[in-house]
């Protein structure tokens, strides 16, 4: 019900309503207070249910912390998802599962999208789908209008960044870790990600067929990377030891070193990541195809593959000759 008190010179109302997070709202008329108490009561009434899902208690954060501990424990992202999940608390947390609708969502994303930008959106709506999707088909949560949904925001065009030889020469002479200095060049001849050259240990490492297993990557999928000869010399340069750790760096460490030695070499524009872009780009210069490169850099479609493939004209034209 709504519940209207005066508020300083002003009138505030508030509406409580079982399964919806508290609303509340001040206005100068008291007439306008009484009409909005009513409206939004009206607006809750038509988002409820009747029947098997009246009962229900479940709210989204009980929904979001359950799927948190059985589910996305097992998952690489879990870290991520954690920290992501309390975004949603704060602004949804307090609706039940049956009572949040795409409306609702919508107004979510417009609002997050003020704050922080559309990948961050997007990683948050898509955590929230998943802990419906697994509600709804493994613990036996009755959704009668279905899981709410929302557009996902559009993402900006992707980086065109190169880095060609002489400027990950200018990086390498720029920074003051020997670690880092092996790790540029490495990222650049495997296109790995920073977190997976970082986790590379000594029993995953076979120099004989030179390759690397990586157990754990940011897509949850396992594979094995091969090393071109370069890649299989920085890694004999760096031991080779039976068990352990190739690298002692940690990877918020090598970010922050990167960052300092892109100063030095005056190409503050380049971040890590770029070297996994012109690592990508290479491969397709040197004629692997699109399910050759997948296998290497462990993307999962081809359109995302090809956010971070800008080939070089000029061999391109080479090729057409």
């Amino acid at each position: 019900m709504a519940s209207i008190y005066k508020h300083g010179s002003n009138w505030r109302c508030q509406v409580r309503i079982e399964g919806f997070p508290t609303q509340s709202r001040t206005f100068t008329i008291k007439a306008e207070a009484q009409a909005w108490g009513r409206e939004v009561e009206s607006q809750m009434a038509r988002q409820q249910f009747a029947g098997s899902t009246s009962g229900q208690t479940l709210t989204i954060r009980e929904m979001l912390e359950r799927y948190l501990e059985e589910v996305s424990v097992t998952k690489a992202s879990n870290k991520a998802d954690v920290s992501r999940s309390q975004h949603l608390y704060a602004a949804l947390g307090d609706y039940r599962v049956h009572t949040l609708t795409s409306i609702v969502l919508a107004q979510y994303k417009a609002k997050r999208l003020l704050s922080v930008g559309p990948q961050s959106v997007i990683h948050e709506l898509n955590l929230l789908h998943r802990a419906y999707k697994t509600a709804a088909e493994e613990w036996g949560v009755v959704l009668p209008n279905g899981i709410p949904r929302t557009k996902r925001p559009s993402m900006p065009k992707g980086r065109d960044m190169r880095v060609p030889p002489e400027d990950v020469d200018r990086l390498v002479a720029a920074t003051e870790s020997p670690e880092l200095k092996v790790i540029i060049r490495f990222a650049v001849e495997t296109a790995m990600r920073r977190g997976e050259i970082v986790g590379i240990r000594w029993e995953h490492v076979n120099l004989q067929r030179r390759s690397v297993y990586l157990p754990e990557t940011k897509t949850d999928q396992p594979r094995t990377v091969p090393l071109s000869t370069v890649a299989l010399e920085l890694l004999e340069g760096m031991g080779p030891e039976d068990v352990g750790k190739v690298f002692s760096l940690a990877p918020d460490s090598v970010t922050q070193a990167f960052k300092r030695a892109a100063v030095r070499a005056r190409m503050v524009e380049v971040n890590f990541h770029d070297l996994r872009h012109e690592a990508t780009s290479r491969l397709f210069e040197k004629g692997l195809n699109v399910i050759e490169v997948a296998r290497i850099t462990g993307h999962k479609t081809l359109a995302m593959l090809d956010r971070y493939t800008h080939l070089d004209v000029s061999k391109l034209v080479q090729k057409l000759a």
